[in-house]
């Protein structure tokens, strides 16, 4: 169907917008769909399919209670949605409404229909599939009342129109949170970043010669697996993902046969970003920092936050004090190691403790 001169318009600005700096969220976007296409509500999904794994950013926001209470329902009966097995047969085949699938006849009729999209007061559904690695369903669901009615052939058509857009937004959004990540490890010495999915596969290591487990494709260790699996019966929608563990929360774990702390760095959807280094490449000797004129407790929090990076609430977390007590802490360290902010205060901790390591020049002379 070819669309008018208003709907061309419209594809147009929403076109525009998806290719702002910096790009729109995934609930703004979801809230710019149903301006072009009517609809009650919209979500962005992002559904792993192998480990159970359903992601989702809903608009309006005041249907995100519902659809909390209602998740548990959607995981159970998610089979029997028409559309997304149809989706698994035949993907990227553009938008698809129930009436394109002979299947949706009787959707009304199952359960998933009654426990979760009757609740809401839903009766017609229209997604479209962006790019996913294999068992993996992203995209987005515009949903209708019985009273606006299935979708038409033009809205249908205008979303075909926009695929390619929200299919780059996509990939700006995923490639930013990575690029953030990259930064991160850019000022944190020995890290390496590693985006894993939720079923364990490495999709990307900005280290490919790091430990083993850690290669594109491979399956991560179980130690690892743990940390990004979803909670049962939980819900993780946007920024909530990471519930279990707060920003900078670090874990020693097991790979191969050695020791490794990982961190979990945030993302709000799509594959888990993951900060990692041997626990051997980090020091653990707080004498050259005492020697410098650091109490023992300065010489600890100093040599965490080089190791980390991480914000005062996360460094008074991991040592048990309080934030007030880690700033009063970072105003000495600063003061007597002669910086004034936190990056030169972990580069001279991180230069003091390299210099103790290193043999003198009469020790290498001997």
């Amino acid at each position: 169907m070819s669309l008018d001169a208003a709907d061309l318009h419209a594809v147009l600005v929403l076109a525009e917008q998806l290719a702002a700096d910096p790009p729109p969220s995934f609930a703004t976007v979801c809230d710019l769909l149903r301006e072009v296409v009517p609809s009650q509500s919209a979500s962005f999904n992002d559904m792993a399919l192998a480990s159970g794994d359903f992601r989702y950013v809903i608009a309006p926001p005041q249907d995100e209670a519902l659809a909390e209470r209602l998740k548990p329902a959607y995981d159970r009966w998610f089979h029997q949605h028409p559309l997304i097995t149809h989706a698994q047969m035949t993907p990227l085949g553009g938008a698809l409404r129930f009436c394109d699938v002979p299947a949706a006849d009787g959707f009304a009729e199952t359960e998933l229909y009654r426990s979760f999209y009757e609740p809401f007061g839903l009766r017609y559904q229209m997604v479209i599939q962006l790019p996913a690695p294999p068992a993996v369903i992203v995209g987005y669901a515009l949903n209708r009342t019985p009273a606006q009615g299935e979708f038409s052939d033009r809205d249908r058509a205008v979303v075909n129109a926009l695929a390619a857009h929200l299919a780059m937004h996509h990939r700006v959004v995923h490639d930013s949170e990575r690029a953030k990540a990259m930064e991160t490890e850019a000022d944190r010495s020995g890290w390496s970043v590693v985006t894993v999915r939720s079923d364990g596969v490495v999709v990307g290591s900005s280290t490919p010669g790091g430990a083993a487990g850690l290669h594109e494709g491979d399956t991560v260790p179980a130690a690892i697996a743990d940390l990004i699996a979803p909670d049962a019966g939980s819900v993780t929608t946007g920024a909530d993902r990471f519930t279990r563990h707060a920003p900078h929360d670090q874990h020693d774990v097991v790979i191969g046969s050695d020791r490794w702390r990982c961190v979990v760095y945030p993302v709000p959807i799509g594959p888990a970003v993951l900060l990692v280094r041997p626990l051997s490449a980090e020091p653990t000797d707080t004498t050259p920092l005492i020697d410098a004129g650091l109490t023992p407790r300065q010489a600890e929090i100093g040599l965490q936050l080089a190791r980390t990076g991480a914000s005062n609430g996360a460094l008074a977390r991991s040592l048990g004090i309080s934030e007030g007590t880690v700033k009063k802490h970072l105003e000495a360290i600063f003061r007597v190691l002669g910086v004034d902010n936190r990056a030169a205060a972990a580069v001279a901790v991180s230069e003091r403790i390299a210099a103790a390591s290193r043999p003198n020049d009469a020790a290498a002379r001997a």
